[in-house]
């Protein structure tokens, strides 16, 4: 069975009893990693959305008219939508279209191109062209010469911080006629102002130079080089399936290295998208992420800090609001340091933290997966390094010394709805503003403290701030515990709010914060247990993402895990195999690759664990997910037992493996013996640069 493959047999729907539902579109989709396009249609044609990550209305403020905007429609007229059939080949980057006698292929190219090739009865008069939405005060524009339609978009005017301009240039560039049949190709280019000053005519020319078939080589190159990079087989084809989608539309928006993707990636259909589609701190933002190293594609986190280093000068600011040096981070914001904040009746200093002061710190988990998933040194140097230091600046002037313990204190676990308007009852909160120890910012903490200690002494860097770092380390506060249901749980905060039955708030501190896992011991590990099950998130609307991941982190009946995957995949799937939920647009995408990843292999604790939350009698194999430490492994069950286990060094480190039965370890190159220490299942070896290790 090729997983690789998606079949959509009818017209997408969008609604559910006549309402639109969390505008999530349910059409097949297509991305380069910075452009998008995604199927609809109306009463008359075939409507291709387009859009693209770096199209923002930048106007400052909460809850206005700023936001990620749409770039426009591209229309086929006279298409017959009632036989309805288009086939996904995600490892191609192709989507092969039939619609009645009508066929369509339709690829987003490298350099922002959209190709597609329409094959239709000569008689038929088919109309393509494009429509520019005319909502959000939009200045637009249209101009044809030499046979090339160009259709601008602006945002500009007093309110507008800083203008904006895409450019979406149509061309049919070849057209012929045999047995009846009239095949035409076109080429769309859309350039916005961040990738020319010039978009209009750039746009323009690269619609007129289009040659098509090197398009689509290099398209289905992409692919197939991106597909390469791992691999996971399952028995459960359904799974493989999502698995693969959900990694294909996470690529298809993380490719613009100024513009990563917000809540809803490059799938926005029309200006009003929830949330602005904003980056949204406290959790959002950082999801889709969370499955990208252990695929072995950190190439995806690329444009990741670049609305985070851009926020500096703000970070530095809000910090000093609370007293502290270093960063801090408001709920949310856009790129460029777009203020999407702002609130005048917000009586925590105007903006919009919502009571929490971890958003910085949870920014950090994702450069902190890319450092030890790499260890690449001039990347964290010149990339995250310095965010993370002054990150970890603010917390240790924001923490408090108290009896030998540092305590966080005024942190709220979830968001409040508070500081906004006359209206407000302080005293309906008062537990969550006076909060102690909010269980996700200690988790968040404890990760961010050990990741930048490490990274300073790899580094050789900032030698004065070890002694103070290591007492933080030791001395942090533990994780609250209450008595819930006759077991002993993780409770949200010391002080403020126990327990709510919704989100995953209370056991971030597991994943994706890495502060408890197989290492931990028995006894922190039943706590950790009994809190997760004593409410059951597989289906949460924001948190299943981290819920299941969590559970294979705990060891947890892995039959419990597939199971809430394939909940998930009935209760919220759609026909693209995008999930709606409510929580965001592609942050659930990271949800199938990130639990099948820890389920089949661990390693955030220092030592990979092969296959260390799954059942046994179910065969499955992995080659290449990259493991903590830079290694690259590849593992098979079969009736039970591991059958092969390769491990690549990328970087020379020492490796750690838990695998029951290895009896020697063999260097691949030249197939010699190398020395190991083994205790009980556990087998540790000096490792070379690039070298590949067999372990039988």
């Amino acid at each position: 069975m090729n997983t690789y493959f998606n079949e959509i047999t009818s017209k997408p729907v969008n609604t559910i009893d006549d309402k639109v539902v969390y505008k999530i579109p349910a059409g097949a989709m297509s991305g380069n990693g910075d452009l998008g396009v995604v199927f609809d249609n109306d009463e008359k044609d075939l409507v291709i959305h387009i859009s693209k990550c770096d199209f923002w209305k930048f106007v400052n403020g909460a809850h206005g008219e700023g936001g990620i905007k749409a770039v426009g429609d591209l229309r086929i007229s006279n298409i017959d939508l009632e036989s309805y059939n288009i086939r996904q080949h995600f490892d191609k980057g192709l989507l092969l279209c039939k619609f009645g006698d009508t066929e369509i292929e339709l690829f987003v190219a490298p350099g922002n191109l959209i190709c597609f090739e329409i094959k239709l009865p000569e008689n038929n008069n088919s109309i393509v062209d494009v429509r520019l939405p005319d909502t959000c005060s939009s200045a637009n524009s249209f101009a044809e010469e030499n046979g090339v339609k160009c259709y601008s978009r602006k945002f500009c005017g007093e309110n507008v911080t800083r203008e904006t301009g895409v450019a979406v240039a149509l061309k049919a560039i070849t057209s012929s006629a045999e047995n009846g049949n009239k095949t035409t190709r076109y080429c769309v280019a859309v350039v916005t102002n961040f990738d020319s000053e010039e978009y209009e005519s750039k746009a323009v020319e690269m619609a007129s130079s289009c040659d098509y078939d090197k398009a689509k080589f290099e398209t289905e190159k992409k692919w197939t080089d991106f597909f390469s990079a791992s691999k996971v087989t399952l028995q459960d084809k359904e799974i493989e399936k999502f698995y693969n989608s959900s990694l294909y539309h996470l690529a298809g928006c993380m490719g613009n290295g100024e513009f990563p993707p917000g809540l809803f990636g490059n799938f926005v259909t029309d200006d009003f998208f929830p949330w602005a589609g904003d980056y949204h701190m406290n959790y959002n933002y950082e999801a889709p992420y969370y499955c990208i190293f252990s695929a072995n594609h950190p190439e995806l986190f690329d444009g990741y800090m670049a609305p985070v280093n851009d926020m500096k000068d703000e970070a530095t600011k809000m910090a000093r609001l609370f007293g502290c040096g270093g960063y801090a981070f408001p709920v949310s914001f856009g790129p460029k340091a777009m203020d999407v904040y702002s609130q005048a009746d917000c009586k925590e200093h105007g903006i919009l933290f919502l009571g929490q002061k971890s958003h910085a710190a949870y920014a950090c988990v994702i450069p902190i997966m890319h450092w030890f998933s790499t260890y690449d040194k001039e990347y964290a140097l010149g990339n995250y390094y310095d965010f993370v230091l002054n990150t970890a600046k603010f917390w240790e002037d924001y923490l408090v010394k108290e009896r030998g313990r540092y305590v966080i204190k005024g942190d709220a676990a979830h968001e409040i709805p508070y500081y906004r308007g006359e209206k407000f009852n302080a005293l309906t909160h008062i537990g969550q503003i006076n909060t102690i120890n909010a269980i996700n910012s200690l988790g968040l903490v404890k990760l961010l403290f050990n990741a930048v200690y490490e990274m300073a002494r790899e580094l050789g860097l900032n030698s004065e701030k070890y002694a103070l770092w290591e007492d933080i380390i030791e001395n942090l506060s533990d994780f609250p515990t209450f008595i819930k249901k006759g077991k002993k749980c993780f409770r949200y905060s010391k002080f403020g709010i126990r327990w709510r039955d919704e989100n995953t708030v209370g056991l971030q501190h597991i994943y994706p914060a890495s502060q408890i896992g197989l290492s931990s011991g028995e006894k922190l590990l039943r706590i950790a247990r009994n809190t997760y099950f004593i409410n059951d998130r597989r289906l949460d609307d924001n948190g299943s993402n981290s819920y299941l991941p969590a559970g294979a982190r705990l060891g947890v009946d892995p039959d419990f895990l597939i199971e809430g995957i394939h909940q998930n995949i009935k209760e919220f799937a759609l026909p693209n195999r995008l999930f709606r939920h409510h929580g965001g647009g592609i942050e659930h995408l990271t949800t199938v690759p990130a639990t099948i990843n820890e389920m089949l292999m661990q390693s955030f604790e220092g030592v990979i664990r092969i296959f260390p939350c799954w059942n046994r009698k179910s065969d499955a194999s992995f080659e290449k997910l990259r493991a903590d430490g830079a290694f690259l492994v590849s593992a098979s069950l079969e009736n039970e037992r591991v059958t092969a286990l390769t491990i690549k060094s990328l970087k020379g480190r020492k490796c750690t493996v838990e695998c029951e039965g290895v009896k020697s370890v063999i260097r691949k190159s030249d197939k010699t013996e190398i020395p190991f220490t083994k205790a009980e299942n556990v087998v540790s070896f000096e490792t070379q640069v690039e070298e590949e290790y067999i372990l039988i």
